[in-house]
């Protein structure tokens, strides 16, 4: 628990000065507030002596420390949403940019689902665990000493019957606190399980749609809905035993306390403004005591809320950046691949086994070979996704690993099979290539892609919404939205991922005559099932099984009888 609280005022121990004016604040403000039943005791004490000049004092003082308590009351609050919002921002902030430096790895195992519901209750419970901690606990406490300092002048067995009170009301509210943290770790379980289905359900809704499963979608969301029904009646169940229990202890606390006060008045061992006085503090402090249990309530629930959004944090970047990292300003584009192997995490299998590889400056090189035998895997290789286990990959003789994740991708502009566009214009997702880009250099890089008259037979044309994910845009339209991208960020070095697999004829020739236009005298890494993408390469590179088997131009390996490459190419005229 420290190790999130920790965390927590981390960040808001940012403002240091501001910090300092609030526990200020935080102190003095229930210390006056708490004056207030002093001067019932005074008014009802000077009433018997009728003194007029007396009793006028007594209220002006009593207005001012009103006054006083009210603007520092106000202050507060005011000075506590200042360290508040901005902490909150840098929160947000700070778990947002470690998401993204998380690697693919973690990206590829998440729920955005689960992960937006974590990052939502997060951000309610910054300011929840804020106020419980410090407008409730601190202020409760601090006005519950002030009233013991006033309960022992008087008489030191009243302070006594309070303090037992205080002790049961504590334990009371520990035992359903205790109950009401764990069952709200289960509710946030099925409520992240609802919000994963949900997701899912608008990312995918023309699959549902498809499939016709809207009826069996809308079932399955159902029955996940019943174990969140019962996971929320056990929850809502403690704050119910929580209001009896506290319940049973005030009221049999303030017989008790106001009984002996009564009994301590008729003997005159106090006088009537001291009874006076005791019966304010102690509706007061049972009225705060309640605060006091919902602030203990606030912070587990809170807690449990916050515990998974900066938990994020504690997510381990496995492929870190060098500390003293080269710089690499403008790639040429030479790489070179040196007896490279990998095995993804949890299989036995290599991925990719002792790959030695070059590609010469402006030289395109095309990957051929069946799903699974390695071809994609070299490309997160070289964009560190992964690391290596053995040996290495350079770019211009450096090692990848000596540059920084952010210096390394920003040489490669890449094209991958499914571009996912963001939901915004045509004109934000091409210009996503390169910040300020002038409408002249997006047109050109539209045209350039074989896509600027498609976008001008829009009635919105550059300013058209693509829709979520690019849905409102066919495969080929989105692939050839994705190389403008590509071509206005100026890329030393393309990759081309399979891009046009899934496409009609007319399609992969638009896109095939911009990808090649786009990437003349560039290095170029071209992943492809349809091997007619890949015959202008300069080299063809076949693999089986995560191994290099042949090397060659298209016309070379077509030639060789009994290649896998020549067996590949004959399917695919049968197929044609």
């Amino acid at each position: 628990m420290f190790r999130i609280i920790r965390i927590f005022y981390s960040f808001l121990t940012k403002k240091k000065f501001w910090l300092v004016i609030f526990w200020f604040l935080l102190i003095t403000s229930p210390v006056v507030s708490s004056l207030t039943p002093y001067f019932f005791k005074l008014f009802v004490d000077a009433i018997p002596s009728l003194d007029l000049n007396l009793l006028i004092k007594i209220l002006i003082i009593y207005s001012f420390v009103s006054i006083v308590s009210t603007i520092l009351h106000a202050a507060k609050f005011y000075v506590g949403d200042i360290i508040t919002i901005d902490a909150l921002i840098d929160t947000q902030m700070t778990v947002f940019r470690h998401i993204h430096l998380l690697d693919f790895a973690y990206h590829t195992k998440k729920s955005s689902g689960s992960l937006i519901s974590a990052i939502k209750r997060g951000e309610g419970a910054f300011w929840n665990l804020f106020f419980a901690i410090h407008h409730r606990i601190v202020d409760v406490s601090v006005k519950f000493t002030v009233m013991l300092i006033f309960f022992a002048a008087i008489d030191i067995r009243i302070l006594l019957f309070v303090s037992v009170s205080f002790i049961l009301g504590i334990l009371v509210s520990a035992f359903f606190v205790h109950s009401n943290v764990k069952f709200r770790k289960n509710l946030n379980k099925e409520e992240d399980n609802i919000s994963g289905v949900v997701v899912d359900n608008m990312i995918n809704f023309e699959t549902v749609k498809l499939f016709a499963k809207e009826r069996w979608e809308q079932k399955r969301l159902f029955n996940i809905f019943q174990n969140w029904k019962k996971a929320a009646w056990k929850f809502v169940l403690t704050f119910r035993g929580l209001d009896f229990g506290m319940g049973a202890v005030i009221i049999s606390s303030t017989f008790a306390i106001l009984l002996y006060s009564l009994k301590l008045a008729v003997s005159k061992e106090i006088t009537v403004g001291d009874f006076v006085l005791i019966v304010a503090f102690i509706q007061l402090f049972f009225n705060q005591l309640f605060e006091l249990v919902w602030g203990l309530r606030d912070i587990a629930k809170s807690y449990t809320d916050i515990e998974k959004f900066l938990g994020i944090l504690e997510n381990v970047t496995q492929i870190k950046d060098p500390q003293n990292p080269v710089n690499l300003k403008s790639a040429k584009g030479e790489i070179e691949f040196k007896n490279v192997s990998f095995a993804y995490e949890k299989k036995n299998r290599q991925a990719v086994k002792n790959i030695d590889l070059q590609i010469r400056q402006g030289q395109s090189i095309a990957f051929v070979g069946k799903s699974g035998s390695g071809k994609t895997t070299l490309t997160k290789l070289l964009l560190r996704f992964f690391d290596v286990n053995s040996d290495t990959i350079t770019i211009d003789r450096i090692d990848v690993k000596k540059l920084t994740k952010e210096n390394l991708r920003s040489q490669f502009g890449v094209v991958p099979q499914e571009p996912v566009l963001f939901n915004n214009t045509i004109r934000f997702n091409i210009s996503y290539g390169k910040e300020k880009a002038s409408q002249k250099e997006i047109v050109a890089a539209a045209k350039m892609a074989n896509i600027h008259k498609f976008i001008m037979s829009l009635p919105d044309a550059y300013e058209t919404q693509v829709g979520e994910r690019g849905m409102k845009l066919s495969g080929g339209q989105k692939q050839r939205l994705a190389i403008a991208r590509m071509i206005l960020s100026d890329p030393n070095i393309i990759v081309f991922d399979e891009a046009t697999s899934q496409l009609d004829s007319m399609s992969e020739k638009l896109i095939q005559e911009a990808f090649w236009r786009a990437s003349y005298g560039k290095t170029t890494i071209i992943i492809a099932h349809r091997l007619s993408t890949i015959q202008k390469a300069d080299k063809i590179v076949v693999m089986e099984k995560g191994r290099i088997i042949e090397e060659g131009s298209h016309q070379s390996l077509v030639s060789e009888k009994g290649s896998l490459y020549n067996h590949f190419w004959n399917l695919q005229i049968k197929l044609n």
